[in-house]
């Protein structure tokens, strides 16, 4: 088997894998591009410490124990790891042995440590699950981690006190928007033309390709882990989002609403709608990150949801790679400055 496929068989023993480390996922996400992953097996670990505790002895020493699924780049005679779009999450995800175990996590990141130089990649980046353990023995193998924040609202089992938490405004928002209708009939050729309107009334651009859309929700759907939510006022289209979920968490992936439609109420209806869908799905919501804007952060505090913290893991393996870095980060902050 190649290694996609057998990190696939691997993917299948573990129905709670987040929705963003599933294969098909990676697939759509990745369209045109290169991802791989990286198998960790039972007999590399022994390897790495020259013996094995006897909770993994009833192994087969070629059993893949950990993987690694990453977007692989290039741009000049540069190789880097980074995230995907639209991807929360990613980095390794290990048995059930290895969860409970912190001296083959530490082996383990061992592994993963020589693997990466072995690759001969100038960058990595990765952001990883919350609650998994990885990031901290990265940080015993010299590689950065930083803290990252997202918003959650945990307890959905009672919806009138979930909306209860609500803040003033938010509650205000939602009686101008009793009147504004929900549907689920939008299409993605749809929502990619509202939310580049959207986009427009604040002189910005998307950040995704109408082409990267249509491939994700397809595969979504495809699949039974994502919808589009529609909030209209009369028969026009106020806000939107596309949300998509797994065994645990409604993630709020891309909403979308016009600025010239706030007053109306629409942005709060849009986000009650995707917290109520998390309510009848029996999952937990999120509103997948909040870590880069004081004003979104708030916007979903508002909402009775609370901070979350996970990692992001890099490192820099080649230092001329920083200037190639240095200037992604300079055009970024001319487009907010052109915003």
């Amino acid at each position: 088997m190649t290694p996609k496929e057998q990190y696939a068989a691997f993917c299948k023993r573990y129905p709670g894998l987040p929705v963003m480390l599933q294969p098909w996922w990676l697939e759509a996400v990745c369209a045109g591009k290169e991802w791989e992953v990286m198998l960790v097996t039972q007999s590399e670990l022994k390897d790495e410490h020259g013996s094995s505790r006897n909770d993994t002895d009833s192994c087969p020493t070629d059993e893949v124990v950990a993987a690694m699924p990453y977007l692989l780049r290039k741009r000049l005679w540069y190789k880097f790891i980074v995230m995907p779009q639209m991807t929360m999450f990613g980095g390794v995800w290990m048995n059930d042995d290895l969860f409970a175990s912190p001296e083959l996590q530490e082996r383990l990141a061992k592994v993963i440590a020589r693997k990466l130089r072995a690759l001969g990649v100038a960058y990595y980046y990765q952001q990883y699950p919350i609650g998994n353990p990885m990031p901290y023995w990265f940080g015993k193998q010299r590689m950065k981690v930083e803290d990252r924040v997202t918003y959650r609202i945990d307890d959905l089992t009672d919806i009138e006190s979930a909306e209860e938490a609500f803040s003033q405004n938010k509650k205000r928002q939602l009686k101008k928007a009793e009147g504004l209708t929900i549907d689920y009939d939008m299409t993605a050729e749809e929502f990619y033309r509202f939310h580049r309107a959207c986009m427009r009334e604040r002189g910005q651009h998307l950040s995704y390709s109408r082409e990267f859309l249509l491939v994700l929700e397809k595969k979504c759907r495809r699949e039974n882990h994502g919808t589009f939510i529609r909030v209209c006022e009369g028969d026009q289209t106020a806000a939107a989002a596309f949300v998509v979920w797994d065994r645990r968490y409604l993630y709020y992936l891309i909403p979308a609403y016009l600025p010239s439609a706030a007053k109306s109420g629409a942005s709060a209806r849009l986000a009650d709608e995707a917290i109520r869908m998390a309510k009848e799905k029996d999952l937990q919501f999120d509103f997948e990150g909040g870590n880069d804007s004081e004003g979104i952060a708030n916007h979903y505090k508002q909402f009775g949801s609370h901070a979350v913290t996970y990692q992001s893991v890099s490192r820099l393996y080649r230092p001329s790679f920083a200037l190639l870095l240095a200037a992604n980060r300079w055009k970024e902050k001319l487009m907010k400055i052109r915003e």
